[in-house]
């Protein structure tokens, strides 16, 4: 027998040959994806103030859509851009949403500059940064595109470790964002955190169109224009219902106005539900639909899916309640709750949570390669919903685990800068690594649960319900706070009129989000657990008899074929 006999390829878990040095530079480009697009999303958070003043005390409402109109966009884009990459390749679609990302990025800093250049006034401005961050949510499309590649280079032993790299790198770039971000945005302004990206996103694409090899694996099929416009109006139409009950009266039919039109949250929910009606009717008589809805109420999808709202909506409700908490102005004898930090010394009390996540992403992707999805979600939710149970005690003394004193300026008798008790430091640090478990748990059940020719647009839908609980996190925490007012009080601008909340406003938010926790856990318990087989095939985790047939085919080794 020759010496292929002896001989084992490892193969990935498509069925491809595995290349080592392609699978590793594929990695590296998607790391720096993940570590630039979070960068850029990060600092957007602490650059909120900056923005007010920057463009003469625009409306919160108008503000807001600085965010809004990326996650608008990106809805949309992601399950689009799964879809087209099944259909033209993973690679080329990538590409195209790496390049217009790169150009929106490139743009943003400058729209000042080109306002100014065609007459807008500085108030004005600010819409043209909103149209650059919409055309950057196109850019959201690169991320189902990267998760369905990663089976397609790496072996199955190793695809939980490859995602968990990733994941990590967005730890990284939160780490950055937030720190580095909120310094230049701080001391230098919001423009300048954009022209610091630039280079990374114009370099990014071209490496990756010199170093990526094209997916394996294309359906042939043709675009389903009326199922993607309909599910594209349909979820703006639900994004903008969220966005705007942060404004309008939720049930009011005449809550705000469009131009001169007057509308209400209930008409765009109304029309999101008759657009994911006509969806729903044209996916089933569609020759080439862009989801199978069949697949979707499949139990690990559909599980996956939900608890992609959950962990959305969690990311959220920790973020902005945190945020708005510590940098919320303090008055002596006024304030009730708030610690009155800078933007720069809130990223620096996040640097904890993000190291934690940067430094367990591999090891919770390894052991979701050993042990299956399922443990490894119901471990994140558990760690999710304890830190939340101890961020409801952070005003109790005897759960401060000390204070961190900062250096944060005060504005006596404004704003006395106040120190942050301990648990505000640590608690997150647990619901944070266990929200990184539940995502790389969450990309490895999509991968396990569908065929190559559907795990684009699977992961993009998976996405996409992850950007929905995105969407409702800030809107749910400023409803709950909003319910807690104790008073307002006027400051001298730039601070101007603002609430005082009690202690139970953001007790009541890590409440919700200890419950949230819960119910992720719980719908956890539902799963059915898979893993990938050393030959590439999709087994029960454990390995027992009779397990369920993957969903990639087993491949042949040379050693199999030389022994017939």
């Amino acid at each position: 027998m020759s010496a292929i006999a002896n001989t084992t390829v490892r193969t990935a878990a498509g069925g491809q040959a595995y290349h080592p040095r392609s699978a590793r530079n594929m990695l590296v480009i998607l790391a720096g994806m993940a570590l630039m697009v979070t960068y850029v999303e990060t600092m957007v958070l602490p650059a909120f103030n900056n923005f007010v003043t920057f463009f003469d005390y625009p409306p919160d409402s108008t503000v807001v859509w600085i965010l809004s109109a990326y996650l608008l966009v990106g809805v949309v884009a992601t399950p689009v851009f799964g879809k087209l990459g099944d259909i033209y390749g993973k690679k080329r679609m990538l590409l195209v949403a790496m390049g217009v990302y790169a150009v929106a990025v490139s743009i943003a800093g400058f729209t000042p500059d080109i306002g100014a250049a065609l007459g807008v006034s500085v108030r004005d401005q600010i819409y043209l940064l909103i149209a650059a961050r919409a055309i950057q949510g196109i850019g959201m499309g690169m991320f189902p595109l990267a998760f369905a590649m990663i089976p397609e280079f790496f072996p199955p032993s190793e695809v939980g470790r490859a995602q968990g790299i990733i994941s990590a790198m967005f730890a990284a770039g939160a780490c950055v964002g937030l720190v580095l971000g909120g310094w230049i945005a701080q001391d230098y302004g919001w423009q300048l955190t954009y022209h610091t990206v630039i280079p990374f996103a114009v370099a990014l694409p071209i490496l990756a169109a010199y170093i990526l090899r094209e997916s394996p694996t294309k359906t042939g099929e043709s675009l389903d224009l009326p199922g993607i416009a309909s599910l594209g109006l349909g979820l703006a139409m639900l994004m903008l219902g969220i966005t705007e009950s942060s404004y309008w009266p939720f049930f009011s039919l005449t809550g705000g106005t469009i131009g001169s039109v007057t509308w209400g949250v209930p008409e765009f929910l109304i029309l999101a539900a008759v657009l994911f009606a006509f969806f729903a009717w044209w996916e089933l008589r569609a020759r080439f639909p862009v989801v199978r809805l069949k697949s979707l109420k499949a139990r690990n999808i559909l599980v996956s899916n939900i608890n992609g709202v959950v962990a959305g909506l969690m990311l959220f409700l920790v973020f902005t309640g945190l945020v708005i908490l510590i940098e919320l102005p303090y008055t002596l004898h006024v304030s009730l709750t708030g610690f009155g930090q800078s933007e720069l010394w809130m990223g620096i009390l996040a640097l904890p949570s993000a190291g934690a996540m940067l430094a367990f992403g591999m090891p919770l992707g390894r052991a979701t390669s050993k042990y299956g999805p399922k443990p490894i979600m119901i471990l994140g939710f558990g760690l999710s919903a304890l830190g939340a149970l101890l961020l409801t005690q952070y005003a109790n003394p005897a759960f401060q685990l000390g204070l961190f004193s900062t250096l944060s300026p005060s504005l006596p008798p404004y704003n006395v800068a106040q120190p942050v008790p301990g648990i505000l430091v640590v608690a997150p640090v647990l619901v944070l690594v266990g929200t990184v478990g539940i995502l790389i748990a969450m990309s490895n059940v999509i991968v396990l649960s569908v065929g190559p020719a559907e795990l684009g647009v699977q992961t993009g839908m998976n996405q996409t319900f992850r950007n929905l609980g995105s969407a409702i996190g800030p809107v749910l925490v400023s409803s709950i706070i909003a319910s807690y007012v104790a008073r307002y009080v006027t400051y001298p601008p730039p601070i101007g009129r603002q609430p005082v909340y009690t202690v139970a406003a953001f007790q009541w938010v890590f409440i919700v989000l200890a419950a949230t926790a819960l119910f992720g856990l719980v719908l956890s318990l539902f799963l059915r657990n898979y893993k990938f087989a050393t030959d590439g095939t999709r087994s029960d985790a454990p390995a027992a008899s009779g397990a369920a047939p993957g969903p990639y085919p087993r491949v042949i080794l040379p050693e199999e074929t030389e022994s017939s």
